[in-house]
C-alpha cells in the first residue's frame, strides 16, 4: 500500500494535489481514459477491457496519469508522461513538470521555497 503525501512550498501557499503523485488508468474501446481507483485498480481494467484480457492487452490499455503543473501559468493538470506531450493545456508552454520530479526543487511560484513530500501517515 503506498503512503500518502501532501506536496507543496515550504515557504508560500502553492500547493499540488496529495497522494502519490497520479492515478491509473484504462481506455475503453474509443480511446477514452476512464481513472481506476485506488484500490481495485485491476476490477476496474477488467470491466472495461473484458475478463479474458491478456497481460498485453492490459499493458497496452493502460497507463498512469501523473499530477502535473505548468512552471509558467502554475495551471495544474494530469498527463501520461510516457505517451502524452508535455505541453500545458491551458497556456501551451513546454515548461511542465510532474509533482514528483519536483520535489527538492525551487518553488515556481514564490521562486524562494523549496517543493516538499510531507508524509501524512496515511496509507491507501
Amino acid at each position: 500500500m503506498p503512503k500518502i503525501y501532501q506536496f507543496g512550498c515550504n515557504k508560500c501557499d502553492f500547493r499540488l494535489p496529495g497522494g502519490w503523485g497520479g492515478i491509473m488508468y484504462v481506455t475503453d474501446d474509443d480511446g477514452k481514459r476512464i481513472i481506476c481507483s485506488h484500490p481495485g485498480e485491476m476490477y476496474t481494467v477488467y470491466s472495461v477491457i473484458g475478463q479474458d484480457a491478456t497481460h498485453e492487452e492490459c499493458m497496452n490499455r493502460t497507463g498512469f496519469l501523473s499530477n502535473c503543473y505548468c512552471s509558467d501559468c502554475l495551471h495544474q493538470f494530469s498527463l501520461d508522461l510516457e505517451r502524452d506531450t508535455r505541453v500545458c493545456e491551458k497556456c501551451g508552454s513546454e515548461k511542465v513538470k510532474s509533482i514528483k520530479e519536483s520535489v527538492g526543487k525551487r518553488c515556481p511560484k514564490c521562486k524562494d521555497g523549496k517543493i516538499t513530500a510531507t508524509d501524512t501517515g496515511a496509507i491507501c
